[in-house]
C-alpha cells in the first residue's frame, strides 16, 4: 500500500517562502550589461561588448555570443550620425538570434528616438556612409523610377506644388536612399524587427529606457507604456499608407515634408465644396500621432532626468518610482559632459550615454554592469569602477560631477 505524504499548511507556507526567496536571489544575481547610444560607432560598440565578455574577442564583425546567461540591454540609437549603423543593427540581430537559439542569456534592443525617426522618415541625421551601405548595382534605376513617381505626384498637385530641380532632388536622394527607407518600413528587414521592440525594459527593480520616464506623463504601468508606443507606430504606418494612397503625401517623403503636405491639405479642406469628413478625421489623427512621437515627454525623447533640477524633480521622481515599484532607472540619450557614467537623484538614476561616436561627440564606449545589487562602470580605456550605491539620505548624492550639464545628441 502506497503511503501519501501530505504537507501541513505551515509546511506549505514555509516551502512557498523558500521558493520565493530562491527566485528573488536568482533575480538579484542576474548579470545585466547596459549600453547606451552607439550611432554607427561600430568598432567602439564591438570593443565594449568584448570588454564586458559578451562578444568573442577573437572574432570580427558578427562574432559569437560569449555572455552566457547575461542580459544585454542596448538602450537604442544604434542608427544615424555615424558611418556603420547597419553593422550595429546586424550584430544586435545576430546576437539576439544566438541567445534565443542557445536558450542562454538575453539580448534586449530598446527603441531610441533615432530608431523611431528611421521608421517614420525623419532623415536629418543620416550619414552619407549610411545611405551608401544600402546602395546596390540597381540603385540608380531605383532612383530614376522614384523620380518619375515623384513628378507624377507633383503633377497631381499642380495647383499648389512645383517640382524642385532635378539636380537638387538627386542630391537630396542619394543612391541607397530608397532602399534604406524600405528597409526601415513595416515589412523591411530592420523595420519589421524594430517594431517588435519596447521602449522600456524592466528587470527586477531596474527600468531601462532610452530617454527617460517623465513624472508628468500619465501611464499606469511600463507594460501599458510599451503597448501605447507600439500602437502609435502601427497607427502611424497605417495612416502614412492611407494618406499616400489618397494622394495627400508621396510615400517616400520625409517626415517634415509629409507634415507640410498634411497641413496644406487641412487648410484646403474647408474651402472645398464638399468637405471630406473621413479625410479630415484621418489627417487630425495622424497629426496627433506625429506630435506624440516627437513629444518632449515621450520616453524616447525625454531629457528631464538628465537635465532637470534635482531638488525640484526629486519628490515627483520618487513618487513615480514608488508607483511603478522600481528603485532605479537607467537612461541614455543625453551625453554626459565628461563621458563617464553618472548618477542623479540620490543614485537612483544612471546616465549611460557617454558619446561613443567620437567623431561627433568626442566620447568613448562604456557599459553599466548590474549584478547582485552592485553597479559597475566599464570602459576599454580604464579599469572597472564600482559606482556609489543608492543613498539613504533622501537627498542628491555627492558623487563628483553630480548635476553637471549635458550634451544633446
Amino acid at each position: 500500500m502506497t503511503r501519501r505524504f501530505l504537507l501541513r499548511p505551515i509546511e506549505l507556507l514555509a516551502a512557498a517562502l523558500l521558493l520565493g526567496s530562491l527566485q528573488m536571489t536568482a533575480a538579484a544575481q542576474t548579470r545585466i550589461v547596459a549600453i547606451g547610444d552607439v550611432h554607427g560607432a561600430f568598432p567602439e560598440f564591438e570593443s565594449i561588448l568584448k570588454e564586458t565578455g559578451l562578444l568573442d574577442a577573437k572574432r570580427g564583425a558578427g562574432g559569437g555570443w560569449t555572455g552566457g546567461n547575461t542580459v544585454l540591454v542596448q538602450l537604442g540609437d544604434l542608427v544615424d550620425r555615424g558611418p556603420q549603423t547597419r553593422d550595429g543593427l546586424d550584430l544586435m540581430m545576430a546576437l539576439q538570434r544566438t541567445t534565443e537559439k542557445q536558450k542562454k542569456g538575453k539580448v534586449v534592443a530598446l527603441l531610441g528616438n533615432h530608431e523611431v525617426m528611421a521608421m517614420t522618415g525623419d532623415l536629418r541625421y543620416v550619414s552619407p556612409e549610411d545611405y551608401q551601405s544600402f546602395a546596390t548595382s540597381q540603385s540608380e534605376k531605383v532612383r530614376q523610377n522614384a523620380y518619375r513617381d515623384y513628378l507624377s505626384f507633383i503633377a497631381s498637385h499642380s495647383d499648389t506644388e512645383q517640382p524642385v530641380s532635378q539636380q537638387k532632388w538627386m542630391a537630396d536622394h542619394p543612391l541607397g536612399f530608397f532602399e534604406r527607407r524600405d528597409a526601415f518600413g513595416p515589412q523591411g528587414v530592420y523595420g519589421h524587427w524594430l517594431r517588435q521592440h519596447d521602449i522600456v525594459y524592466q528587470n527586477g527593480d531596474v527600468a531601462f529606457v532610452h530617454g527617460g520616464l517623465s513624472p508628468t506623463l500619465s501611464f499606469d504601468s511600463i507594460g501599458d507604456l510599451n503597448d501605447e508606443m507600439k500602437s502609435a507606430l502601427s497607427a502611424f504606418d497605417s495612416g502614412w499608407q492611407s494618406l499616400a494612397k489618397a494622394g495627400v503625401i508621396w510615400r517616400y517623403m520625409t517626415f517634415d515634408e509629409a507634415i507640410l503636405e498634411i497641413q496644406k491639405e487641412r487648410a484646403a479642406l474647408p474651402m472645398r465644396e464638399t468637405e471630406n469628413t473621413k479625410l479630415k478625421d484621418e489627417l487630425e489623427k495622424f497629426v496627433r500621432l506625429a506630435t506624440w512621437l516627437v513629444s518632449d515627454d515621450n520616453p524616447t525623447w525625454y531629457r528631464g532626468l538628465a537635465e532637470g533640477p534635482e531638488q525640484t524633480l526629486e519628490p515627483s521622481v520618487d513618487a513615480m518610482l514608488a508607483r511603478l515599484k522600481i528603485n532605479y532607472i537607467v537612461a541614455a540619450h543625453t551625453v554626459v559632459p565628461d563621458f563617464r557614467i553618472r548618477q542623479r537623484f540620490s543614485n537612483r538614476v544612471f546616465l549611460i550615454d557617454t558619446g561613443m561616436l567620437k567623431s561627433v561627440f568626442g566620447g568613448k564606449p562604456t557599459a553599466l554592469e548590474i549584478q547582485g545589487g552592485r553597479f559597475t562602470a566599464h570602459s576599454p580605456e580604464q579599469p572597472p569602477q564600482v559606482l556609489a550605491p543608492r543613498s539613504n539620505a533622501g537627498s542628491p548624492s555627492a558623487v563628483p560631477g553630480q548635476g553637471a550639464g549635458t550634451t544633446r545628441p
